[in-house]
């Protein structure tokens, strides 16, 4: 399990760095943030240009269009045929129109500047906004869909196993958790890099590359805590009282280290930033107060749990003493 872990944690930064170098040196993209919309923007490109190549071409576009905007009604028919729909599968259908207008607007971009706010101006930047609204539109439906349908599966009592689907379903969030978190990080933070140094690094100041292993301490040790507390609930789940102390006990520990590492960070990178701000008037520095929370949430939760776990464990001991 641990080696599991660490070697998807391993292979997703390499994946975060590929993907900011793909982002930002091939694709040309400003904004980190443009990545969400991607997929989209690569279909609509390749629709656009199928439809204008010849009138087949155009008949083909029109094909491919409606058959990728029909996949989630596709799904939901077919679970029907087989009696395994549920209410939440109603949101499909709403993500089919959905998917229709949104490729639809992403084929012919310049009908975005029309649904656009009065307070956005018409310029390329503001169509990179509207077209990450899109995408993040269609994402949500799709995370809803997903979260509705893992609620029913952890919560079916009818089925067997119950406890086993409990315990998959806890390992899974938190692993999806660490994926997302390590993903991403490692993806912005590279993409920053890069755009700042215009994707030369040794560019980079020594302030920036400073800021950024500052902002990254507490990341990094968050990641750790999820890790353990993976193999928490995998001690719980083989009934180890032995490994379960051990494992909750070393939780509170990277928990301890994690608040501490935060808390340090945050300080020295805003006493930094603030101390030597009067003497970076000629670099492109600004004082932005860094206060790093989630680590600090999920380290304090932690150790709740270790208190909570510890005292538990304590009356069952004098519990068991009695009888």
């Amino acid at each position: 399990m641990k080696s599991n872990i660490n070697k998807l944690i391993l292979i997703e930064v390499i994946a975060g760095i590929l993907l900011a170098f793909i982002a930002s040196k091939i694709l040309h993209m400003t904004e980190a943030l443009q990545i969400m919309y991607l997929p989209f923007e690569l279909i609509g490109k390749g629709l656009r240009v199928l439809s204008l190549s010849s009138a087949i071409g155009n008949v083909i576009a029109i094909i491919i269009y409606a058959t990728i905007s029909m996949i989630p009604a596709i799904y939901v028919i077919y679970q029907r045929k087989r009696g395994r729909t549920h209410k939440e599968d109603i949101l499909l259908v709403a993500f089919t129109g959905l998917l229709f207008y949104s490729m639809y607007m992403f084929i012919n971009p310049g009908l975005m500047y029309q649904k656009m706010p009065d307070i956005f101006s018409m310029d390329q930047s503001s169509l990179i906004v509207m077209k990450i609204i899109y995408a993040f539109i269609v994402y949500s439906v799709l995370i809803m869909w997903l979260i509705m349908k893992a609620i029913r599966f952890l919560g079916d009592d009818s089925q067997k196993n119950w406890k086993s689907r409990l315990y998959f379903g806890m390992k899974g969030l938190i692993a999806a958790l660490v994926s997302y978190y390590t993903l991403l990080i490692t993806y912005a933070k590279t993409f920053e890099l890069l755009h700042k140094s215009e994707n030369k690094l040794q560019n980079v100041s020594s302030i920036e590359w400073f800021k950024s292993v500052l902002q990254l301490l507490p990341i990094i040790m968050t990641i750790l805590l999820f890790i353990n507390i993976i193999h928490v609930v995998k001690a719980i789940e083989d009934h180890k009282e032995e490994q379960q102390m051990m494992t909750v006990a070393r939780l509170a520990g990277v928990a301890k280290v994690t608040a501490v590492v935060t808390v340090i960070s945050d300080f020295i990178l805003n006493f930094y930033q603030f101390l030597l701000g009067a003497t970076l008037q000629n670099v492109n520095v600004t004082f932005a107060p860094d206060v790093s929370m989630e680590p600090l949430i999920i380290a304090f939760g932690a150790l709740i749990f270790h208190e909570y776990f510890k005292r538990t464990k304590q009356l069952k001991e004098e519990n068991d003493q009695f009888i």
